[in-house]
């Protein structure tokens, strides 16, 4: 199988920061080898760096991929995210005390992804001397006002934060490059660039004291934190000079051999600077390379580095030389896959590598391969999913059938248990030789999934909504327990109580939709009743991107949700006629049969002075006890939940 070589450099930054401390960037802690997986570690610097130089020196291919909270009990909302103890980064943060709002997200250079518009990074028109607002709240009254800002350096954008422990990290970039998806695939070169992050004291929000500047060679991609473990997912290419990082012939590929004959292991391998100190990343000790037999090597370096929050200086590292495609974290461990195409059998095969997680130790348990595509960028991470030790996976496999081109498969993955060798078992897939019932109708393609304790939520469409209900109790035979079908498709799935689904997507005329699902009865779903806002090319963030989705549970014996959205008109002709933040309430979720969906109306700030459309890129929001706090763009609005046309601010 031949390698795409053409996607160059990955590197993929966990910085950890985990209770109990781990030696720091410049320790020499032996590691003990694990045994060989598809990976395996690396046991000679001189074998490593020959690896990474003849990915630099072999031929490009010209292969084509086929691609496609707060807490509970708490009186105010904070950031969703996919995994209940999983935290997320995001550019506005709320701690039910101060707002912390980031500038957007920009582009200073070259690269412009399809998704990134979905994903708020545009050039937002800034001074260069652009700060971080915090805001003190008071919900009471309805308002915030401005307790203190954090400078930013110029060229420099914020991708998100963390609050822990009266500290702020900052994640910060000098470009934007979009979210793990098929086009980091078609681009070779990333370098030179540098990303980096900064810890600051806020314990006194009026005098933010910076503890901590760091900043890494690479591209910033992706972020989680659990407890005090910040994770930092970038890509990195070793940027040598005059080298051709597409070697199409021999005179190419031999200039390329001269030029890395002078280049040192540490020359192709990222550093690090931490308040002005430079040093290696990573150590050739603490990395993998694969164990492919065809493989000529490959310039990249995917890296797990942990770093202690209180501590950030006392990293330590693992790394390994293959692609990456995208992440998954759950409480326990890291996966990352990465898309491999087997031309000669027309088909995608989806490896993925799984890392425990256990302070500032990060330790490879295993790998596989499966068919089908996971990653297709946006919120694919919802098609993984760890329960109890299995990641639960769902791929999706193009064949070019025209009557069937697309087949979707349920893989359910267990450490194997042998010391010897490092394997994710296929503990069992669906459908299969005795539950042959395919997950989707032909052609239809997989919108949202949401796996949820022993079951699976799984949205199909083609010009119906089928949602599919699987029963994951016995992960050794898991099997379809039931389905429904409605118009339009939902693109995200939030679980509302053991009985009730909640589906965010799209209608049948084209509008935003929103979808109360009664699956008390896994075999016989239902629909509870619906909302659509707006006619064709409607738009809500909230559909790709879950940190623009508000939802805050048990409420006065009700759920109440926000979700922004820009409308356009009902009869076809798409006159962008409204925007604003929807509210919305679930009523009797105690009792599915009469379980309802409400509107309670929407929050529509003015627009110099009055009330009218206004194309909103990004768009936060906050519930604190009847106070909705609304970020669009950089500004903060506020209304009460019964009150939501009065609107104060901007803070």
């Amino acid at each position: 199988m031949n390698r795409l070589l053409s996607t160059c450099f990955t590197s993929v930054f966990l910085l950890l920061a985990a209770c109990g401390g781990s030696s720091g960037g410049g320790s020499t802690t032996p590691v003990d080898p694990p045994a060989a997986g598809l990976l395996s570690p690396v046991t000679d610097a001189t074998a490593f760096e020959a690896s990474l130089k003849a990915g630099l020196t072999a031929m490009s291919s010209s292969e084509q991929l086929s691609l496609e909270n707060a807490t509970a009990d708490s009186n105010f909302t904070g950031t969703y995210t996919q995994e209940v103890n999983v935290d997320e980064f995001d550019a506005v943060r709320y701690d039910g005390t101060h707002l912390y709002v980031a500038p957007r997200r920009f582009f200073h250079c070259c690269f412009l992804l399809a998704e990134a518009s979905l994903d708020g990074a545009v050039n937002t028109g800034n001074p260069p001397q652009s700060s971080i607002r915090i805001l003190s709240t008071d919900p009471a009254n309805g308002s915030a006002q401005v307790a203190g800002t954090i400078d930013l350096d110029s060229n420099v954008s914020v991708q998100g934060m963390y609050l822990a422990d009266n500290r702020m990290l900052a994640l910060t970039a000098e470009s934007v490059y979009g979210s793990y998806g098929d086009l980091w695939a078609d681009i070779a070169i990333w370098a030179p660039e540098r990303f980096g992050f900064q810890v600051y004291d806020v314990s006194d929000v009026s005098q933010p004291a910076l503890e901590l500047d760091a900043k890494i060679d690479g591209i910033f991609v992706e972020s989680r934190r659990i407890d005090d473990t910040v994770y930092i997912v970038s890509r990195y290419t070793p940027f040598i000079d005059q080298i051709h990082y597409y070697v199409t012939n021999a005179t190419e590929q031999a200039r390329n051999e001269q030029i890395l004959a002078s280049v040192q292991l540490d020359e192709l391998l990222p550093r690090i600077t931490i308040d002005g100190v430079t040093e290696a990343l990573v150590r050739p000790d603490r990395c993998f390379v694969t164990t492919d037999d065809d493989s000529p090597g490959y310039p990249v370096i995917t890296t797990i580095t942990a770093v202690p929050v209180n501590n950030p200086s006392a990293y330590s590292t693992t790394c390994y030389n293959e692609n990456a495609y995208g992440v998954y974290v759950s409480e326990e461990a890291l996966y990352l896959s990465e898309l491999r195409p087997e031309v000669a059998l027309a088909r995608n095969v989806t490896r993925i590598h799984k890392f425990a997680l256990s302070g500032t130790e990060v330790s490879y348990r295993g790998s596989a391969d499966i068919d089908g595509n996971v990653w297709r960028g946006g919120q694919a991470d919802f098609r993984m999913s760890e329960h109890e030790g299995d990641l639960r996976v769902l791929a999706s496999q193009f064949d070019g059938n025209s009557e069937d081109f697309v087949d979707h498969k349920l893989y359910v993955l267990r450490e194997a248990a042998t010391s010897e060798r490092l394997e994710l078992d296929i503990v069992s897939t669906l459908p299969n030789d005795s539950r042959p019932e395919e997950i989707g109708k032909p052609n239809e393609a997989l919108y949202g999934v949401r796996f949820l304790a022993d079951r699976a939520y799984a949205v199909t469409f083609l010009q119906i909504d089928p949602l599919y209900v699987l029963d994951l109790a016995d992960p050794e035979d898991p099997f379809i327990a039931g389905e429904l079908e409605i118009t339009g498709f939902s693109d995200f799935l939030h679980p509302v109580s053991n009985d009730l689904l909640l589906g965010l997507g799209r209608g049948g005329n084209g509008g935003v939709k929103l979808e109360l699902f009664d699956v008390s009865d896994i075999s016989q779903p239902l629909s509870r009743g619906s909302a659509t806002l707006g006619g064709p090319g409607s738009w809500s963030e909230a559909i790709y991107d879950r940190h623009a989705f508000t939802y805050q549970s048990d409420v006065d014996g009700m759920d109440r949700l926000a979700i922004p959205a820009n409308l356009q008109s009902l009869d076809g002709n798409f006159n962008f006629f409204e925007s604003g933040l929807y509210l919305f309430e679930i009523r009797d979720k105690n009792s599915p049969p009469i379980a309802s969906l409400n509107s309670v109306g929407s929050i529509r700030p003015p627009v110099d002075g009055e009330i009218r459309p206004y194309y909103s890129v990004r768009n936060r929001s906050f519930i604190h006890d009847d106070t909705v706090y609304y970020v669009r763009d950089e500004d903060v609005w506020s209304a009460f939940w019964d009150t939501p046309t009065i609107v104060n601010g901007p803070f």
